[in-house]
């Protein structure tokens, strides 16, 4: 019986990365994005935490807690990092479309989409866990716009890294993410007129 289990986790795992890496040639169109070693690295970490964390943590597959429970957790962690909730919200929308599980074709995870990397260094360890994910998540955030005080390099750093927005001071040249930029700023300038002044005003106070 125990055997049957480990074999099936096992299979679970490899059947996963496969349907991960296939998902990515086919939105992708791009063979450089499955060889590359660095995000199958992270492609494969990623489908290994959420295994563990389906396994240990849940047991099964939990739906999300509803509409106000969520909403009430980005309110909080936001307030606690000085960001607009609504941004926060955006950011969620486009980057995993509320899905806990989401793992995307780089190895980013969960509601948020944070690097597995990023988010051990924050000092967090679940990344599937709802709270910690949305917690590393608004918090790096935070930093973003913090470090670059401008909106578009903000969301840019949290695509791509700081690394590449400090290198050019400016929206890298990757087509991914200028539209990831362009998207969540169309969406959140129909909320707030002023949405660089409105997050800033937010980090000066106490």
């Amino acid at each position: 019986m125990v055997t049957k289990i480990y074999k099936f986790i096992l299979y679970t795992f490899i059947g996963h990365i496969i349907f991960i890496n296939t998902n990515t040639f086919f939105t992708t169109l791009n063979p450089k994005s499955i060889i590359n070693p660095f995000f199958i690295k992270s492609r494969t970490i990623s489908v290994f935490h959420l295994l563990h964390y389906i396994v240990f943590e849940t047991g099964v597959l939990i739906p999300l807690p509803s509409y106000d429970e969520l909403n009430k957790k980005i309110h909080q962690l936001s307030k606690k990092y000085k960001i607009d909730p609504e941004l926060v919200k955006i950011v969620i929308e486009v980057e995993s479309k509320y899905k806990k599980y989401a793992i995307s074709r780089t190895g980013a995870v969960g509601l948020m989409q944070v690097m597995p990397t990023t988010f051990f260094e924050m000092g967090f360890n679940k990344p599937f866990d709802i709270d910690q994910n949305l917690e590393a998540g608004i918090k790096y955030l935070s930093m973003q716009v913090k470090r670059f005080k401008r909106l578009d390099l903000a969301l840019s750093a949290y695509n791509a890294g700081p690394t590449k927005v400090s290198k050019v001071m400016a929206i890298p040249k990757i087509g991914e993410t200028e539209y990831y930029v362009k998207t969540i700023i169309e969406k959140y300038s129909k909320i707030r007129k002023n949405a660089l002044e409105y997050n800033l005003l937010l980090q000066q106070t106490e």
